[in-house]
């Protein structure tokens, strides 16, 4: 997964850090007979080999770091398969640095460009020491952090094909690690040379079992972006924008082709194929709506105007004619938010438009932004529309939903004409099941990182698990399940 921006946002979690303790259930030791050592069953996982985008490579906080590759769930289910097949070692290209090399670009620090590494919490300060309690965390990146370096390691040995950014077609692409920046840089440091693509490599490491999960890349790009972008590009991908979203066509026919790559080293080659997850349902969609309107009679929205002040506004929108049909504001405390939309102007619906997690909260709303900045905010949703970029509304929620549902039952097509040689990874449902404790990066219990869109450690276990308890029921093998809490959720800063 692609393009996670810094975040200019501040989280008010004081409130939920102080929460009591949260304790996930834990998995049965064996999930079929705790009496009874693990099995194989009909699959050989004598050699795993992961293909996919960041989810696979340990990609989270924003950034590509060592911790986060050890924490991978590929890396997870190959130490589970340790029990199977006499301990064969898995290997991932390695990047050692504890600050990650992350998407964010580059940052001025005393007046030099420094790279911005991986997102932390930070703990914010201010004159007023009652103040600062109030304040809560933000997620803020490191500085510097680490550019990124090819993989000096045995590159024939690898087992880990997740690559950052990568969508379904873009693995099968000769040239997609070409150099730094030409295709991909995440690829770049680990392909096998210039001319390589992923799903040539990964064959070549000529795997008795594999994992794909790819797709959530051909649909997120457009999300985060609030759907500047295409949603019907068509069908040639070498036309297609950044942001655009694939074509179904597109997805299907490289779906198609990585898995006859993958299922023709041998007769006996199995593999586990996991569904893209609903990604509206995300925190990077979900956080800043969740903010702005909890707390009850006390939220930020809907807010409250006089009728002078509600009608001076309307006279203001005014001006914009029939672009702004959909605002009304009115006196009380009814008024939400102005967004801009492929439209026109109008008011969220905070059930049913996201403000993504890459809007400016200093931004939104008016008064004081905290007591230890005591500015105004820019009124963007009062006197300024939100501006497009930062709202993914109904509408382009609606045709991201879609696709994912049309990826998915691709997904699902392709596995049952497969010959029982692959087993479905429900990923989607298992994500749509997870409480609210859990669907977000807050502890005591959120199982993202701080990007909003990439599990942490304990995310990465729980998805383990799911591969785990689907390869288990297709393949009659017993690969014993994680232990969720060996696993850390999102560290805090220290007092």
């Amino acid at each position: 997964m692609k393009n996670i921006k810094l975040l200019a946002v501040s989280f008010l979690f004081s409130g939920i850090f102080s929460a009591c303790s949260y304790s996930p259930p834990e998995p049965a030791e064996d999930p079929t007979n705790p009496r009874t050592p693990p099995v194989a069953g009909n699959a050989d996982f004598s050699k795993y080999v992961a293909v996919g985008n960041s989810i696979t490579a340990g990609f989270m906080d924003n950034a590509l770091y060592l911790e986060g590759q050890q924490s991978s769930y590929a890396a997870m289910l190959a130490e589970r398969m340790k029990s199977v097949n006499g301990d064969k070692p898995f290997n991932f290209p390695t990047f050692g640095a504890e600050e990650g090399a992350g998407f964010g670009g580059f940052a001025t620090v005393g007046g030099n460009q420094v790279p911005v590494g991986r997102l932390k919490f930070l703990l914010p300060t201010c004159p007023n020491a009652d103040a600062t309690k109030t304040l809560g965390l933000t997620p803020g990146p490191s500085l510097p952090g680490e550019n990124l370096a090819p993989f000096t390691g045995d590159k024939a040995a690898l087992n880990n094909f997740g690559v950052p950014g990568a969508r379904s077609y873009h693995v099968l692409i000769p040239g997609y690690g070409a150099s730094p920046t030409v295709g991909n840089p995440f690829f770049w440091r680990f392909a096998s040379s210039p001319a390589a693509s992923v799903i040539a490599d990964a064959v070549a490491a000529k795997g008795t079992f594999f994992t794909y999960w790819l797709g959530s890349n051909d649909v997120l790009l457009y999300a985060i972006n609030g759907g500047n972008a295409n949603a019907n590009p068509g069908i040639n991908a070498a036309t297609y924008g950044p942001n655009d979203m694939t074509d179904p066509l597109v997805f299907g026919a490289a779906l198609k082709s990585a898995l006859d790559a993958l299922l023709g080293t041998g007769a006996n080659t199995k593999g586990a194929v996991a569904t893209i997850p609903d990604v509206t349902k995300l925190p990077f969609f979900q956080l800043v709506n969740a903010g702005l309107v909890a707390g009850g009679a006390n939220a930020p929205i809907p807010f409250n105007l006089s009728a002078a002040q509600a009608a001076a506004l309307n006279a203001a929108y005014g001006q914009f004619g029939p672009a702004a049909a959909g605002v009304n504001f009115k006196a009380g405390k009814v008024n939400y938010p102005v967004i801009t939309t492929a439209t026109g102007l109008r008011h969220l619906d905070p059930t049913k438009d996201f403000l993504t997690l890459l809007t400016p909260q200093d931004n939104l709303l008016s008064g004081p932004i905290s007591a230890c900045n005591p500015a105004q905010r820019a009124g963007w949703g009062i006197t300024t529309p939100i501006p497009n970029q930062y709202v993914l509304d109904q509408a382009e929620a609606t045709l991201v939903t879609n696709r994912v549902t049309t990826f998915n039952n691709i997904i699902k097509q392709e596995i049952a004409g497969r010959n029982n040689r692959l087993a479905l990874v429900d990923v989607n449902i298992a994500l749509s099941n997870l409480t609210s404790l859990q669907n977000t990066l807050a502890p005591p219990a959120g199982l993202f990182s701080l990007d909003g869109v990439h599990p942490n450690p304990r995310g990465q276990a729980l998805i383990a698990n799911t591969f785990i308890k689907a390869i288990n029921e297709a393949f009659s093998s017993t690969l014993p399940p994680v232990k969720l809490s060996d696993y850390r959720l999102n560290t805090l800063p220290s007092q």
